[in-house]
């Protein structure tokens, strides 16, 4: 059997309320595999709710020949697993044994009748359904089962140990002085490279941070800002250009695959504007990620240097400024992300209307500074997100990429375990990059009114 160009793997974590919604996009995925020869390699993890049906690994890659094998019954996983019918789809170990399963264990009948095993092939999609909240450890692939969520610290070690290759799992192996079975466990290549597309059918998943988390795992990453619907994506339509794009234009690019992922979800979504229906999607080059978070961090620089003096006029004025553009930008996730495009954009014309306002001043410097930072974020975000669309009017302002940005201290306290673990706020610490020092400054000092000191001619209790 010759190689294909694709495998595709879906994790549908629904042992939730998501679980029927997931069994009818399942039926959705085998239809693709009806195309035949052009089909991708197509595999399918499901974790439903139900007590009576088992986890499942699909292998959907055959026409007409559908196979459906029962999780606890696959012999000789690659981590040890509990026999459970039920497994915690929220546990690293259940994505890393069903990857193994799909490219090194599935049996494949080869036209000469001869059995291999595992389905390869020159590039790699891993798409992810189920619950998430952006960053947020709380519902990220909620198993009810078992409630538990997936932390993004395992998830982030997952996803590296499966694109690793085999010399930097070496390596890895001889750092950690890890020797005899565990060892053979340990350099087991699974993917062995980052892959070619991550995708996010859950919510929230549009973040500059999790993109900047996952940027050595993948070469593209397809995720929304805001909430994607229950019924998921429109697999039929979104993985069938997988197998149509080569056709259409005589080459099949990363990219372009993306950008189609991203034109067939927000076409297939404009029907259900008339109930009400708000989606977003967008495609990102993870190899520009890197440069925009530079960029954006060089803003939150300007920005403090706004609010080093409170007596100065340009502390007031961008004190007004900051809660105008933070009021009128699109958000995402309970009103705490922002649109990171929206929001450059609106800061650079506040800023402008200030400064002819103002009329002049040498200390109008330092608006122009915040409108030359915002125009360099808005020039590395068109660089980094392929493309960008949306149905609907909740999110008709969307730009491809959000960030965190909450109202309040509070809000802040309450995420700040899980914000400040990820890589997009290590790496600021480490090389001086600030957002993270602009949300602390912001609220916990500007947005904040001053406890005064009681006057010594005021009667206790008043």
């Amino acid at each position: 059997m010759n190689e294909k160009e694709w495998t595709i793997m879906i994790y549908m974590a629904g042992d939730n309320n998501l679980a029927v919604d997931m069994a009818y996009a399942m039926e959705q995925i085998k239809e693709v595999a009806k195309q035949g020869d052009d089909s991708p390699n197509l595999f399918v993890y499901y974790d439903g709710n139900s007590p009576a049906i088992p986890t499942l690994y699909c292998d959907f890659s055959e026409p007409g020949k559908p196979r459906y094998v029962r999780s606890y019954k696959v012999p000789n996983k690659l981590y040890w697993a509990p026999e459970k019918l039920n497994e915690n789809a929220a546990d690293k170990v259940s994505i890393l044994n069903f990857i193994h399963w799909c490219v090194n264990q599935v049996e494949v009948e080869n036209n000469d009748g001869e059995i291999s095993y595992g389905r390869r092939a020159q590039k790699y999609a891993l798409i992810f359904s189920g619950h998430s909240l952006g960053f947020q450890d709380i519902g990220l692939f909620k198993d009810e089962s078992t409630g538990k969520s997936m932390k993004m610290t395992d998830f982030y070690v997952t996803l590296e140990r499966a694109t690793w290759d085999r010399e930097t799992l070496e390596n890895f192996a001889d750092e950690e002085n890890i020797e005899g079975e565990a060892r053979d466990i340990t350099t087991t290549v699974l993917l062995g490279q980052p892959l070619d597309i991550l995708g996010f059918d859950s919510c929230v998943m549009g973040m500059l941070e999790v993109g900047y988390q996952f940027a050595t795992s993948a070469k593209t990453l397809i995720a929304s800002e805001g909430s994607v619907p229950s019924a998921g994506w429109t697999y039929a339509k979104i993985l069938g250009c997988l197998a149509s794009e080569k056709n259409r234009n005589g080459e099949d690019t990363d990219r372009s695959v993306a950008e189609r992922f991203v034109k067939e979800f927000i076409r297939s979504q404009d029907s259900y504007t008339v109930g009400g229906a708000s989606v977003d999607m967008a495609a990102w080059d993870m190899s520009q990620f890197d440069d925009l978070a530079k960029a954006f961090n060089k803003l939150a620089e300007v920005l403090i240097e706004c609010f080093d003096d409170e007596e100065s006029r340009i502390y007031r004025q961008m004190e007004r400024v900051i809660l105008q553009v933070h009021w009128k930008c699109q958000s995402y996730m309970y009103d705490q992300n922002v649109d990171l495009g929206d929001f450059c954009e609106l800061l650079d014309q506040e800023c402008g209307r200030v400064i002819t306002e103002l009329g002049d001043g040498d200390d109008l410097q330092e608006l122009k500074k915040v409108q030359k930072a915002c125009r360099k974020v808005l020039e590395a975000l068109k660089e980094a997100v392929i493309l960008s669309g949306f149905s609907g009017g909740s999110y008709q302002y969307s730009n491809g990429v959000s960030v965190f940005f909450p109202w309040s201290r509070q809000t802040y306290e309450l995420s700040k375990k899980n914000y400040e673990g990820l890589w997009f706020s290590k790496d600021a610490k480490r090389r001086k990059l600030s957002w993270k020092g602009f949300l602390r400054k912001y609220l916990y000092e500007v947005s904040l009114r001053k406890c005064e000191l009681t006057h010594d001619d005021v009667p206790v209790g008043m």
